[in-house]
């Protein structure tokens, strides 16, 4: 199926983030939403906000065919993260397009599921026992990471008293009283991350984390922010190429082990894959070798590539920072995860590059999933590395 819907919205500034409020057909959002799966503290696996109650489905079916049926709440989601925890792809995303001041169009599309359901899954599943449709309000947040995403499933929740806190944490697989860094997904530590990144040269104010990390700044100040900025959810899936294949998998196996009682919990439960460098340094809870291994990264790409680029060069995009990250994913599967590897060579390659390529021609190098494809072979020839292998990152 090709081509998008498209949703007229409004865009509501909150401190916690930025939303979107639009109206979508019932029928429509049980095709592009899906309802992310967890485990619970028994280690099965159900709904992320609640286990679907029947009973309590074929209520609202009957209250929907009534005259009285009104929804005014809204369905609470979360776009362009997929089921399998990885963010989508760039040429298949959810996309906001401003159209006026403070209307957008939201373009959704057709037959994906790029909306995770994070509040409100028993009024859209409701429908499945009802014969009529009808519009839903809907507020959509761009790019919310999955940790983020169970705080405000938590926040919406737990202040109401439907769920206890820390169970609302735990069905994401996000433990928020936990104090272990060894229990933390995938996602979480790489949340985790960013934070860090984002308070140090070469990513200081970069990232775009909340909304009210910058509702403090006055105009004069926000002309100072940095002439390119990246989203926190690009950043993250970033890190997540370099330390898992599939980060809901890893959480689901760390907490449905944990939960059996088993005397091996944790990272420690996973398997080493040799596709992601990173992967062995995240078991054995070596956070410190995976922070290493992206500060050296970084700053070597800042030196060589960032701080002489042009404004808009394609290595200062969503889609550059990818490219950067599957080229040093290449390089540390050929001269392995080491100091040696991070101090030596790679700035070593990237001067290579650079002797040869700045990536600042925007036709070459598009910010797409084409320029993407074409500046990192164009790395990797330039670089006299084997290709990449063509599992998915």
């Amino acid at each position: 199926m090709t081509g998008h819907y498209e949703f007229k919205a409004i865009k509501v500034n909150q401190p916690f983030s930025d939303y979107y409020i639009c109206s979508i057909p019932s029928h429509l959002l049980k095709e592009i939403s899906f309802s992310l799966k967890a485990v619970n503290n028994r280690g099965e696996v159900q709904g992320v906000q609640r286990t679907l109650n029947p009973k309590r489905l074929k209520e609202i079916g009957l209250f929907i065919d009534s005259d009285s049926a009104a929804f005014p709440n809204s369905i609470i989601l979360g776009a362009n993260f997929m089921p399998n925890g990885r963010y989508a792809d760039p040429e298949n995303k959810v996309e906001f397009v401003q159209t006026d001041d403070n209307a957008y169009t939201i373009k959704v599309p057709k037959g994906s599921k790029l909306l995770s359901i994070i509040d409100g899954q028993h009024r859209l599943y409701g429908f499945d026992h009802a014969t009529t449709q009808m519009d839903l309000s809907c507020s959509i947040y761009e790019d919310l990471a999955m940790p983020y995403q169970a705080f405000l499933f938590s926040t919406i929740n737990y202040t109401q008293g439907k769920v206890d806190k820390s169970l609302a944490y735990q069905l994401f697989g996000y433990e928020i009283d936990s104090s272990e860094p060894i229990e933390w997904p995938p996602e979480t530590l790489a949340v985790h991350f960013v934070r860090k990144l984002n308070q140090r040269k070469p990513l200081l104010g970069r990232v775009k984390y909340r909304t009210a990390d910058e509702m403090h700044l006055d105009a004069a100040q926000r002309k100072e922010l940095p002439p390119w900025r990246l989203s926190t959810a690009a950043i993250v899936e970033a890190i997540l190429s370099l330390l898992s294949r599939d980060p809901k998998r890893d959480r689901y196996e760390m907490n449905t082990k944990s939960a059996s009682g088993g005397s091996i919990e944790g990272r420690s439960v996973l398997k080493d894959d040799k596709e992601y460098p990173l992967r062995k340094f995240y078991i054995e809870g070596n956070d410190k070798a995976i922070e290493d291994v992206l500060n050296l990264a970084l700053e070597a790409t800042n030196e060589i590539f960032w701080e002489d680029s042009q404004p808009d060069n394609f290595l200062t995009k969503t889609v550059g920072i990818a490219c950067i990250f599957k080229y040093l994913r290449q390089v540390l599967r050929v001269h392995g995860a080491s100091q040696k590897t991070m101090k030596e060579t790679f700035p070593e390659l990237l001067r290579s590059i650079k002797a040869t390529e700045d990536f600042n021609d925007s036709n070459t190098y598009p910010a797409s999933t084409k320029g993407l494809s074409a500046a990192l072979k164009r790395m990797i020839d330039l670089s006299n590395l084997p290709e990449p292998s063509k599992n998915k990152t």
